[in-house]
């Protein structure tokens, strides 16, 4: 899977929906940002975070079992032990660095990662 964080010097005419300031983001932390409303009107959120080696990630807010939200409105992201993303419904763990689930019903399915631009301290979140 190809890193998820773009040169700052990539070309890209695609408009970031979110902006996240990098010194914002703390470990085992998740910043909640709305993403516009998908193809039915239905709205949608990203999930930033930083892996365990302090990278930091974006993921759409969705189960890949069924397409609700991981933490189902509690705003609790973590797995009990804080090594990966957990779908509060299913049980399903989701890695941080590569949204990889190992675990529960969507086995071997990847959460939809976003595109990260970093430049100057800000993290600009765009779609694939």
């Amino acid at each position: 899977m190809p890193d998820p964080i773009d040169s700052p010097d990539a070309p890209d005419n695609t408009p970031p929906f979110g902006r996240v300031v990098l010194a914002s983001l703390q470990s085992q932390a998740v910043v909640v940002v709305v993403m516009p409303p998908d193809e039915r009107g239905r709205p949608r959120e990203a999930l930033v975070l930083l892996d365990h080696e302090g990278a930091p990630r974006a993921y759409i807010n969705r189960c890949k079992h069924v397409p609700i939200p991981l933490d189902g409105g509690s705003r609790q992201f973590f797995s009990s032990d804080k090594q990966d993303l957990l779908c509060g419904t299913h049980g399903a763990r989701y890695r941080l660095h590569d949204g990889f689930c190992t675990k529960g019903p969507c086995r071997g399915e990847r959460l939809d990662a976003l595109r990260l631009r970093v430049e100057n301290g800000i993290i600009e979140l765009r779609e694939r």
